[in-house]
């Protein structure tokens, strides 16, 4: 029995990357109905609407394509043709089968349906066109069983073989014949549309859709040839064979996702895959393979996933060859190694070429195929076999495709995973810097709009040259700073590098890096977990694992001890320091069932670390009911065991030297405790998270808060904003802050609420990096790993420059202006000491002086004033002409060091027009001022 076509859609996840697949595999049972028309003789068409039988055209001899007479036997051939190439590109994993599939009627004619060929594309009648294609395909499948009674269900697919040219092909002139027939697939929705029914009934069989194709694509077989070419000096270099579109069809019916526009017909991958522009290549007779994703996505080819600091050495095309680079949760490059060669370092364009500059003559393609490539042909001269697909390609060398898994997903039902230029979900990286794929071409001799050699990476490439001119003479690199780069969609950067890319060849070789990631990361098996320097000697210790925990010494990350079974979701990692050992702790939060009612409990265990053996070992454990959460400090042997409501206090606060911060009843607002009072503020605001840390580094803790919409707050000891704040970018917890670059400021880490990328800013709010990511990478922790600053995820630890702490604390507890893990530390304590002081007598009495919104275009505005070490603050507001508006004064003496100042200023009964606010800062005999020009606008 005769292997039916397998399709099957797939969504397949793991952590950290989901793609999707099609299982596409088997053999596809067609059902070939041969149609004529009515005849005539309208202009408006190719042909009298019958088949051909002898060619009335232009005569290629030895290099006809698709020679007539098109009778059974040379639709079997574009069967075999068809085949030869799925059974190629799909690495025998798909094809046709020949033996079960049928070509009707068995006779010499073929069906004739009672209307001509113009009535099925009525010109200039575009309303029409999609209802008379369906009616089309209905006629057709109405004939053959009237006629022959054909069973539709013993087949995969039914292909309407009409008479005459398809209306396919763009001539270099005008389209003399409008009204002929485009090659259609005929889906489910267009039966639907056109008819108000789910398919055609035949018999017994409902046929849901199908495909219509021409006989031929080779205008110079039609009488109307030799008019229409007759200013032509190489007519047969026009000629193109039916494979290309064939396949390009079947493509369609098997479920490969078109990727092209199709409302507009704008091409978005060129000439680089089958189902788009590729599908032409080598005159219709060398379609060029599915890009790289498409052939994953049928199930065809598993790409090789690879991390940086590997070079890489890649075969040209075949199967399981092609490299995947993971960018974030939904992005990833495929990059796939193909050669056009038909004898070592030959392509056809080359010999093309070389027979021009030996003669000044350029050969007809259809001629130097057929005589320098070993091409199968069947005893009626159609051409049945290429010996490879990728002979039709503008060059050799690397295409690097930039996959979104995201747009994918969007637009697989409705054919639009390519539709949006700006938005493509397969996206060709194109080497010479320049997106010209989909866009109008002004090129009067190349169309770059469809592909072109230079899109393709290999050295010796000046196409790249000329878009990176610093790299001329070098090995070509494709990196962040190249054009194109290797930024993410959203524009985060991904730090990924591909250098050294070798000269084009049956085998190319290339370096992958990542300048921000840390050898041997991403690592999706890591699920860090924890970081501590259990031993004391300033070289730390991880702790990962998704189900069982590991720990690994941060310079050996790929020696992993593994220790504990995990049995639960919620699980929290404890140190004890107990001189010559430490005590690993872990606690697990579960639920049993006790009198029908769910308990919370949860499970501690100690394992001993031993610092002279390196060893690991069980001491105890215990069961703790109802108590769900633990908190670690240095200073004491026995941890805190908090319940669910003391758990849920505690994590709403920041402890400080001096300074205690909250978030307010039910979520609303800040307050700030020091030693005399309570002070809350921004009470319309709902908050989520709190973290501290001295933003400006005058020895007072300040507290960034994050608000229920995903808004960074950062706020002083007297709850103004800090200067930069709120940032307008929404961001997740955890928010982490240390110092990480050269300068002295601490940065503010965090991810973005879509989970695509990872921030970190400065201490004002400014973006340092965006940091492509993937979703499930949750934050981890910021420390200090084998002497350089760190970020860690749960997959990846990022790299910045060398610490600058000259004592590196084992503790937390010691001396850190730090916010390091989600809950402040890894003990969780939320807790920051600052133990250090700051001389500011040298520094300028006003640091800013500024109205904000400026202009001011409400009732209301601030002014604020930023000093140091002052006494008190004077402002005299004033119009255009000097006459005196409004003031505002503040006694600061009592506090020392930075200060932020700010008044509201009621503007509502105030003109439109230009002010200025004298600002004069004083200081015992100091005096400092400074000038404001606001604008109000009513």
């Amino acid at each position: 029995m005769a292997s039916k076509l397998s399709v099957g859609l797939v969504l397949t996840s793991a952590f950290i990357l989901s793609f999707t697949l099609a299982e596409i595999t088997g053999n596809i049972r067609v059902c070939v109905l041969r149609i004529s028309f009515k005849e005539d003789s309208k202009a408006s068409t190719t042909g009298n609407g019958q088949f051909l039988t002898l060619n009335e055209g232009i005569d290629c001899g030895f290099y006809q394509v698709d020679p007539p007479p098109h009778d059974q036997s040379y639709f079997a051939s574009q069967l075999k043709a068809v085949d030869s190439y799925y059974r190629s590109v799909s690495y025998d994993h798909m094809g046709l089968d020949l033996n079960y599939s049928q070509i009707y009627p068995f006779d010499i004619s073929g069906y004739t349906l009672q209307n001509g060929m113009a009535y099925y594309h009525p010109y200039n009648q575009t309303d029409l066109h999609e209802s008379r294609l369906v009616e089309l395909f209905q006629h057709s499948l109405e004939a053959a069983y009237n006629q022959d009674s054909i069973n539709f269900t013993n087949f995969d697919l039914i292909v309407v073989f009409h008479a005459g040219i398809g209306q396919d092909f763009s001539l270099p002139f005008l389209d003399p014949t409008p009204e002929d027939i485009p090659s259609t697939f005929v889906d489910h929705n267009m039966i639907l549309e056109s008819t108000g029914n789910n398919g055609i009934s035949v018999g017994p069989a409902i046929v849901t859709n199908g495909i219509i194709l021409p006989e031929t694509q080779n205008h110079l077989q039609y009488d109307i040839a030799i008019e229409m070419f007759s200013n032509v000096s190489a007519p047969c270099d026009y000629q193109y064979g039916l494979t290309g579109t064939f396949a390009l069809m079947i493509g369609f019916a098997i479920g490969l996702p078109p990727l092209w526009d199709i409302d507009s017909g704008d091409s978005r991958i060129g000439i680089f895959g089958l189902m788009d522009q590729g599908s032409n290549n080598g005159r219709g007779l060398i379609p060029a393979p599915p890009n790289a994703w498409t052939r994953v996505y049928a199930g065809w080819e598993t790409p090789m996933t690879v991390i940086p600091e590997n070079q890489i050495s890649i075969p040209s095309r075949s199967e399981n060859n092609l490299l995947k680079i993971i960018i974030n949760g939904d992005e990833y490059f495929l990059i796939e190694n193909r050669t056009n060669y038909v004898n070592t370092g030959t392509s056809l364009d080359s010999m093309r070429y070389l027979f021009w500059e030996q003669s000044g003559i350029y050969p007809p393609f259809i001629e130097v195929l057929l005589d320098s490539v070993d091409v199968e042909k069947d005893t009626n001269d159609v051409i049945t076999g290429i010996p490879g697909y990728d002979l039709g390609m503008p060059a050799a060398g690397l295409l690097i495709w930039h996959i979104d898994e995201n747009r994918i997903q969007v637009g697989l039902n409705d054919y639009s995973v390519n539709r949006d230029l700006s938005m493509l979900g397969i996206d060709l990286e194109e080497a010479d810097g320049a997106q010209d794929l989909g866009y109008p071409s002004f090129f009067m001799f190349t169309d770059p709009s469809s592909g072109y050699f230079g899109d393709m990476w290999f050295n010796g490439n000046k196409e790249y040259e000329r878009a990176n001119p610093e790299m001329v003479g070098q090995l070509p690199t494709f990196s962040p700073h190249t054009f194109p780069n290797t930024n993410a969609n959203n524009g985060s950067s991904t730090f990924l590098s591909i250098t050294d890319i070798s000269s084009p060849g049956d085998t190319m070789s290339f370096i992958i890096s990542n300048s921000m990631v840390l050898e041997g990361f991403p690592d999706t098996t890591a699920f860090i977990r924890s970081v501590f320097d259990m031993d004391g000697d300033g070289v730390s210790e991880i702790v990962g694992g998704y189900d069982s925990l590991w720990m690994s010494h941060s310079d050996n990350l790929t020696d992993r001890l593994f220790f504990h079974v995990i049995e639960s979701d919620v699980v929290s990692i404890g140190y004890i320091d107990r001189g010559d050992h430490s005590l690993i702790e872990i606690s697990e939060q579960g639920f049993v069932i006790k009198n029908d009612m769910s308990i919370v409990i949860t499970k501690r265990w100690q394992y001993e670390y031993t610092f002279e053996s390196e060893t690991i070992s069980m001491s105890s454990y215990q069961i703790l009911d109802s108590l769900n959460y633990t908190v670690y400090f240095t200073s004491t042997e026995n941890p805190d065991v908090l319940s669910f409501h003391e758990w849920t206090s505690h994590k709403r606060k920041v402890w400080g030297t001096n300074l205690n911060y909250e978030i307010g009843p039910n979520k609303s607002g800040i307050s700030v405790t020091d030693s005399v009072k309570t002070n809350l503020k921004w009470t319309d605001i709902e908050f989520d998270y709190i973290g501290g840390i001295d933003l400006d580094l005058d020895a007072t803790l300040d507290v960034l808060a994050l608000d229920s919409e995903g808004f960074l707050y950062g706020f002083n000891s007297d709850l103004f904003l800090m200067a930069g704040f709120p940032l307008d970018i929404q961001l997740q917890e955890p928010v982490l802050s240390r110092n990480l670059v050269s300068d002295a400021y601490p940065e503010v880490i965090a991810k973005s609420a879509d989970s695509t990328s990872l921030y970190i800013f400065d201490h004002q709010g400014r973006i340092q990096f965006q940091i492509a990511t993937f979703k499930e990478d949750d934050l981890v922790a910021v420390e200090i790993l084998n002497g350089k600053q760190s970020i860690l995820t749960r997959s990846t630890i990022y790299q910045f420059g060398t610490s600058t702490e000259t004592d590196i604390p084992a503790l937390v507890g010691s001396s850190r202006n730090v916010w390091a893990f989600e809950h402040g530390d890894w003990g969780r304590s939320r807790t920051v000491s600052l133990d250090y002081s700051v001389d500011f007598s040298d520094d300028e009495l006003i640091t800013r002086a500024y109205c904000y919104p400026n202009p001011v275009k409400r009732e209301r505005a601030t002014l604020r004033i930023e000093t140091i070490n002052a006494e008190n603050i004077d402002i005299q507001v004033y119009d255009l002409a000097g006459f005196y508006i409004d003031s505002f004064q503040q006694d600061i003496k009592n506090n020392p060091g930075k200060q932020i100042s700010e008044w509201e200023w009621d503007v509502k009964e105030i003109e439109t027009g230009v002010y200025f606010a004298h600002v004069m800062v004083t200081k015992e005999s100091l005096v400092a001022t400074d000038i404001i020009k606001i604008a109000v606008i009513h």
